[in-house]
């Protein structure tokens, strides 16, 4: 009997500091969360200082994140997934606007593989809102090139073909890619012909 207990004492050790780490997790991840949200509404206001900052933020946390994947991996892919999806997001955003690319170095952000899938088809939906932001200025240019730039996302994604254990939620987030290029293109058109209408307009 005092075997058992002293084996059931140690579970419970171990127990009491995996629930002390996930405390610590759930608090660093909603943290990082935070501060990637914050850059991506800060790169939508144009504010690339504070964005650059929060950003910064949140891949600070990110490697303090990381440093509790050997030794607590149960709880931590379920609890760091969401947060690393929303890192991905801001850090992807913030590189198209500043390059115009998508020649994104990933390694960087110590993510794991499918939180990074499905936050580059999210950050195509903010590629679909700062479209409109452009177009409602007339800048059809740089709208039609970012244009260009979801299309490669999907393209890309949609060559993951894999079960949804190992690719969480990333099927419905490629569709929803594929229906935000669509409606962005109509946006597009429709906003370049009432561009050429107003035009033709001051000419008469």
């Amino acid at each position: 009997m005092n075997d058992l207990r002293q084996t059931l004492d140690e579970f419970r050790k171990v127990l009491e500091e995996k629930e002390q780490a996930r405390e610590e997790l759930l608090k660093l991840t909603r943290e990082m969360r935070i501060n990637a949200t914050k850059a991506i509404a800060l790169l939508h206001a144009k504010d690339f200082e504070k964005a650059e900052e929060h950003l910064n933020n949140a891949l600070k946390l990110m490697e303090q994140i990381y440093k509790f994947k050997e030794k607590y991996p149960d709880i931590y892919y379920p609890i760091t997934f969401d947060a690393m999806q929303e890192l991905v997001e801001a850090y992807s955003f913030y590189h198209v606007l500043r390059y115009g690319n998508l020649e994104i170095d990933f390694s960087k952000l110590k993510v794991e593989i499918a939180p990074i899938l499905t936050g580059l088809a999210d950050m195509a939906g903010e590629i679909r809102r700062h479209v409109l932001d452009l177009l409602r200025v007339g800048e059809f240019d740089q709208a039609e090139k970012l244009i260009g730039l979801m299309e490669e996302i999907y393209l890309n994604l949609l060559t993951f073909n894999f079960p949804d254990k190992l690719t969480p939620h990333l099927r419905p987030k490629v569709d929803y890619v594929r229906g935000a290029i669509e409606r962005t293109k109509s946006d597009f058109i429709s906003a370049k012909v009432a561009s050429l209408e107003e035009y033709f307009k001051k000419l008469v």
